[in-house]
């Protein structure tokens, strides 16, 4: 067709109304030829979103159907799923906690006023006496006061917190994302059967032991030439406290636990199995002089099984350095044409007027005449083509359950076997070795049903109203009576490090689920492998066939198992497998029952389940236990699932982007996850519970000391400390140490982490955030600030404070000495809270003193501009009395948090405790590192 073609091209499309689904889209394009009107069918493949690339043509002709923000990609332009963390749940009601008790606080102080208006005010005649028109009434000055001292006590509450915080998440995601252990690039966190190379150094700086291997050599040259992701993303940052407490994780298994390269391992047709189908043993066989030779009368199945694996798939061929190489969003369906190539069937191309294939030799075209494509509903997919014979054959692969239903009964080997039993049986050999099943059928269609089913799927695929289940219902239709082929076996390996990392979270207290589409064997020689499952623990295994067994199955499982509780140690190493059938049972039914057995079980494979399945599980355990869950998936049937959790991780995969998309964290291998977790996630709990604590300490702290003041300034709501003062100790004073603070801030280092795993279900309880932490370092804000007042108004009472030149020292005076005192004892409060020191930490609290001098220095040395606190750093500093106060009340300030500390950590020490100790001095771990541990 050349331009001048689509110029003169006259007709319509009739297409959907704009949506936000980039999946879906049906219309209808009618052209007015000289023949006469033709119709023909529009869906998603015929249409091109943005940024997408041209293959195999150099260019094409379109239409343009959305346009501005009716385009696909503008409806997708929202925000994600709102997700709020623990962490951040609890500070906002702890806010609220604060507020009140700001309110109360000024409550008490207004009714003091009141009190002092009424009896005391007309007996001091010290204060300014107001003429009788300028005097306000008791309740008038009430009220003025009370607003007075919410001006000022605001201050009690963190502000600035919700700044800082939002800065800190974001540096930390991008911290994240810079780590190089889990980059393309990454070294191995953990051995596994092809390196022992272990990456022992910190994120920003890694050591390895050892060389890098030939393998690991050909990773990386092969990381820096891809083009694809090179690290991990966050695309979020408000849950990187909330990987700390993940309780359930939630896996798919296809591309996710494995590496999702399909290699076409063995085979059965006709109930003969062949074990080196991808060596050519198939073409050896059809060339076999001695093999029975078939008329054209007689259907060959190994001949019509090679062609189904030729001619059954979406795979674009695409030339490479003069071979052809398939693609295919699918890798099952580019190893089933590999295996067909390998055995002289090979796929040439597909256009308009067929498929091409190279059959033994010889180019024949089988003309298309429609394609039932793949989807995780169908779970099958099938084509109609007309042969060179000029006969319509249906060829279609799939699932076992789907297509086993479809088959005709009662068909025979040579050797007189029930052919079906015979492939089950074979089927049944490739899951027990690990391996991914599909069926393979065809039928011959005579031309007047063809003719007939034809013309109503051509109205049905041209309907804009109910075209899928109308569809549907035709295929479904068709797709009965085939001739049983046979069933291919493709071998999916693990991904590097996913047994070992699966055995570090199931130790770090971590209850792994793996949730996948695969057959129940499959999915539990996966589970060993993994080491998922173990055959030193329970297994129980849950198949029903209604839901009266169902019940019954987990009845018995229960008054076997559930032995105190879900929380008592003797359940942690029991293990279930239930399908997906009786999985719906106990869903819908007996999702207590359910729920309860699933709690004391440490590993769950669910197998056989749908991606609204997925979901569903879930869901179940996020709305009826405390725990946080995860999800973790690489492809779209795992959309559901990823979103559904509280935090969902998305593996840059072979599938496509839409997991990593719609996830929160995208990751580009699964045993990126224990890092994530146990190493990013728990620091961050650390690091942002630190800094809230402290932000509540230090305001607190400070600006209770106001408060205090009150009562020897006749509750006038005035300030003790100057208005520059106020202002920037928020702003410049304490900002920075805290921001240092939750960005480099360890309990203990990396390697202590990864060689104790257990460490990490202290974490998981959240014992370091909770109210009452909250509530305890706000209480040792307003212990401190009742020092830091009543200590300075001691010396006030009993020295004369003189100041040079003769004058007594007054609330300037005070104001100064107290805010100096403050801003000293809070900084270095933040000193002694810091386990892990850096050039930054340094930086941030000893400057930060440096700027307050800075600061008050400028306030009390500009008359002009400040009069208020003007000469009283100055006359302050040159007192004797000054310095012994300010060294005195320090010291004595922070020795009860020093004392406390040291008591914590002797007479009662936490695990970490104990390993940092052991790690400062030295000494060997308490535990063998994972390298250490054999492994089965």
């Amino acid at each position: 067709m050349t331009e001048e073609d689509v110029i003169n091209l006259r007709g319509e499309i009739e297409c959907d109304i704009p949506h936000h689904d980039l999946y879906k889209f049906k219309g209808k394009l009618t052209l007015q030829t000289d023949q006469g009107t033709i119709t023909v069918s529009l869906n998603e493949k015929q249409l091109m979103l943005r940024a997408a690339q041209l293959r195999n043509t150099p260019y094409l002709f379109g239409v343009v159907v959305y346009a501005g923000k009716d385009t696909k990609l503008s409806l997708n332009q929202k925000s994600p799923p709102s997700k709020f963390s623990t962490i951040e749940r609890r500070l906002n009601r702890s806010v609220i906690g604060l507020f009140f008790f700001t309110i109360s606080l000024c409550i008490i102080a207004t009714i003091l006023h009141y009190y002092f208006m009424l009896n005391d005010y007309a007996g001091s005649w010290y204060l300014w006496d107001k003429s009788p028109y300028e005097e306000d009434s008791a309740s008038v000055s009430s009220i003025k006061i009370f607003f007075s001292y919410f001006a000022f006590l605001s201050f009690l509450i963190p502000v600035s917190l919700m700044v800082t915080l939002e800065v800190v998440k974001v540096s930390q995601a991008q911290f994240m994302e810079w780590d190089e252990q889990m980059s393309a690039r990454e070294g191995q966190i953990f051995p596994t059967e092809t390196s022992s190379t272990i990456l022992l150094g910190e994120g920003d700086g890694a050591q390895t032991q050892g060389g890098p291997s030939h393998e690991q050599k050909g990773k990386e040259k092969h990381a820096e030439s891809d083009p694809g992701p090179k690290g991990m993303s966050a695309k979020t940052s408000n849950l990187n406290d909330e990987l700390a407490l993940v309780k359930y994780i939630f896996s798919d298994k296809t591309g996710t636990l494995t590496e999702n390269k399909m290699a076409f391992s063995k085979c059965s047709v006709h109930g003969i199995i062949y074990n080196r189908g991808f060596q050519g043993e198939l073409r050896d066989e059809l060339l076999d002089p001695t093999r029975k030779k078939y008329d054209q009368h007689e259907l060959d199945p190994l001949k019509e099984f090679l062609l189904t694996l030729a001619l059954c798939h979406a795979v674009v061929p695409a030339e490479k350095e003069g071979k052809i190489v398939y693609q295919s969003q699918s890798p099952d369906e580019v190893a089933l044409a590999d295996a067909a190539r390998q055995n002289a069937f090979v796929f040439l191309n597909r256009n308009n007027e067929g498929v091409m294939i190279d059959m033994l030799g010889e180019q024949k075209l089988f003309r298309m005449l429609t394609m039932m494509e793949f989807s995780s509903d169908r779970r099958r997919m099938s084509v109609v083509l007309r042969n060179p014979e000029g006969k319509i054959i249906m060829y279609s692969k799939g699932s076992d359950a789907v297509m086993f239903p479809r088959l005709i009964q009662d068909q025979k080997t040579p050797e007189g076997m029930d052919l079906i039993q015979k492939t089950k049986d074979d089927i049944e050999l490739f899951s027990k070795d690990g391996l991914r099943t599909l069926v393979l059928g065809m039928k011959e269609i005579q031309e007047d049903v063809w003719r007939e089913w034809y013309e109503r799927f051509h109205r049905a695929n041209t309907s804009l109203e109910n075209r899928e289940v109308a569809v549907e219902a035709l295929c479904d239709e068709l797709e009965q009576g085939f001739l049983i082929l046979g069933a291919t076996a493709v071998e999916d390996k693990l991904q590097d490090g996913v047994p070992e990392t699966i055995d570090y979270l199931l130790k770090a207290g971590m209850k792994v689920w793996v949730i996948t589409g695969d057959k129940q064997e499959t999915a539990v020689n996966i589970g060993f492998s993994c080491k998922l499952l173990s055959e030193h623990y329970p297994l129980i295994i849950v198949n029903a066939h209604d839901s009266d067994q169902c019940r019954s199955i987990l009845e018995r499982s229960l008054d076997e198992h559930y032995v105190g509780g879900p929380d008592s140690e003797i359940q942690k190493e029991v293990s279930l497998v239930i399908d997906g059938r009786t999985l719906a049972f106990a869903l819908s039914d007996h999702h207590r029952d359910f729920l309860k057995l699933a709690s004391i079980c440490h590993s769950v494979v669910c197998c056989r389940v749908t991606p609204l399945q997925k979901a569903l599980v879930v869901r179940l355990i996020k709305q009826n236990t405390p725990y946080i869950t995860l999800s973790i998936g690489d492809g779209a049937n795992d959309v559901s699932m990823i979103q559904e959790a509280h935090v969902g991780i998305g593996l840059f995969g072979k599938e496509g982007t839409q997991a990593a998309r719609s996830s929160d964290y995208a990751v580009l291998r699964f045993r990126h996850l224990a890092r994530l977790i146990t190493i990013h996630g728990r620091y961050s709990f650390i690091r942002n519970s630190g800094v809230i604590k402290y932000s509540f300490y230090k305001n607190v702290a400070f600006f209770l000391v106001q408060f205090w003041y009150s009562f020897f300034n006749a509750y006038s709501a005035m300030t003790l400390y100057d208005d520059w003062i106020i202002t920037f100790f928020n702003i410049f004073i304490t900002s920075v140490p805290p921001y240092f603070m939750a960005l480099f801030e360890k309990d203990i280092p990396e390697e202590i982490i990864r060689e104790n795993p257990e460490l990490f279900r202290l974490y998981q309880t959240g014992y370091v955030f909770t109210y009452r932490s909250v509530f305890l370092w706000a209480l040792n804000g307003v212990f401190h600030s009742l020092l830091f007042f009543f200590g300075i108004y001691a010396f006030w009472v009993f020295d004369e404070n003189t100041l040079p030149g003769g004058m007594v020292g007054g609330r300037e005076t005070m104001g100064y000495v107290a805010s100096t005192i403050g801003v000293t004892v809070i900084l270095l409060k933040a000193a002694l809270s810091t386990r892990w020191w850096n050039i930054c930490v340094h930086i941030g609290i000893w400057g930060s003193i440096a700027v307050y001098a800075i600061l008050s220095s400028i306030d009390t040395h500009f008359l002009s501009q400040i009069p208020n606190a003007y000469g009283a750093q100055e006359n302050t500093l040159r007192m004797l009395s000054f310095w012994c106060m300010y060294l005195l009340m320090v010291v004595g300030v922070l020795n009860f948090d020093v004392s406390l500390k040291y008591i914590r950590r002797n007479v009662a020490p936490k695990d970490w405790h104990i390993l940092q100790e052991r790690y400062r001095k030295h000494l060997e771990p308490l535990h063998p590192a994972p390298h250490d541990l054999t492994i089965p």
